[in-house]
């Protein structure tokens, strides 16, 4: 097997690294019930998705190892949802009182879209076209401090391969063509 080396920025770096950790956690929910569980515990999602921490202690240590998280930044006070059926993550803010205005943040690929659903209906904030190289720079219409106003949900796919199927597609003089995990995310 050859390597390819790609010339990358620190941008795609950083991609791959929370990619390759998601990933990595997903795959290893399989093989170990206790961490599925924690990992879908919607008190500790967070701490697995960030640094791995939880009132500075690891959330999950196997063998002696810690899991130190997959490397992104979230508000604080986000709630998690995982779900099987979605591809990209899609991020909401949603004022608190009774205007439920909500921000969201949706992305697929190279595609960021930002609107709000207020009391003037829904409104296009932004709608940018990556290339490969850039990072998108979203800014939300209201302050940090204002932040503690917004409940933060994030919907992200979830690739725990438990719910994936593997088939076998076959010809009708019944000779295999094909053998491919159909991924329910």
């Amino acid at each position: 097997m050859e390597t390819i080396t790609v010339d990358s920025n620190p941008t795609q770096e950083q991609i791959y690294h929370i990619c390759e950790r998601y990933f990595e956690l997903s795959l290893k929910c399989v093989k170990n019930k206790n961490l599925m569980d924690a990992f879908q515990d919607p008190a500790k999602t967070v701490a697995f998705l960030t640094d791995g921490k939880l009132d500075n202690t690891y959330v999950w240590i196997d063998e002696g190892q810690p899991w130190e998280g997959c490397g992104m930044r979230l508000p604080q006070n986000t709630r998690v949802i995982l779900d099987y059926e979605t591809t990209w993550p899609t991020l909401y803010f949603t004022k608190k009182g009774e205007s439920k205005e909500t921000i969201t943040i949706k992305e697929s690929p190279l595609f960021v879209q930002v609107f709000s659903n207020g009391r003037e209906g829904i409104k296009t904030l932004k709608r940018e076209l990556l290339s490969e190289n850039e990072e998108s720079k979203v800014i939300l219409p209201f302050n940090t401090k204002e932040l503690e106003n917004y409940d933060a949900i994030l919907m992200m796919p979830c690739f725990i391969p438990n719910k994936d199927m593997l088939a076998k597609v076959f010809c009708r003089d019944n000779k295999e063509v094909a053998e491919i995990v159909l991924s329910t995310s």
